[in-house]
């Protein structure tokens, strides 16, 4: 049987401790300090399951968050929502590798799209949605993994632009 995997991630090694990546991931209205393309992010709360916040990206694009899952120190997982609309899922996970170095994994589900015919779903997955959300995952990353090591806040477009989410 085909065995298709409709998830997108992205993952990058990050040069502080795993306890570290974790204060910074389980601060509230954090993101704005290190995602290249957040404009505002503000937290109705942010603190375990059921915690709430909302995405507004450069470009205009406004997103709704609410933890699903929280696991202290290891990770999240969280339902996302355009207008309570075009659901996905995002799982943050960080693995440690050593005292001073851990890795953090970003994995998408795309759910909304669920509904289409599997040719459809797998053409629109491979040649649009997961071309440009490897691309946006990793500049994700990489904004992370900037703020995390330097202490430096992100500025906007730092490691590229992206017409979906910046202007």
């Amino acid at each position: 049987m085909f065995n298709y995997d409709e998830s997108i991630f992205a993952e990058k090694e990050i040069a502080v401790s795993a306890e570290q990546v974790w204060a910074i991931l389980a601060t509230p209205a954090c993101l704005v300090r290190w995602h290249p393309f957040m404009a505002k992010n503000p937290a109705e709360r942010w603190n375990g399951v059921g915690s709430k916040d909302h995405l507004t990206y450069y470009s205009g694009l406004e997103f709704d968050r609410e933890v699903v899952y929280w696991q202290e120190g290891v990770g999240f997982d969280l339902r996302v929502t355009e207008n309570g609309k075009r659901e996905c899922t995002s799982s943050w996970r960080i693995t440690p590798l050593d005292e001073k170095r851990c890795n953090l994994r970003i994995t998408c589900r795309i759910l909304y799209i669920k509904k289409l015919p599997f040719l459809i779903r797998w053409a629109l997955l491979e040649f649009k949605m997961k071309p440009v959300f490897s691309k946006y995952l990793g500049h994700d990353l990489k904004g992370f993994a900037y703020y995390a090591e330097t202490g430096k806040q992100v500025t906007r477009n730092q490691f590229g632009f992206m017409p979906m989410f910046s202007k």
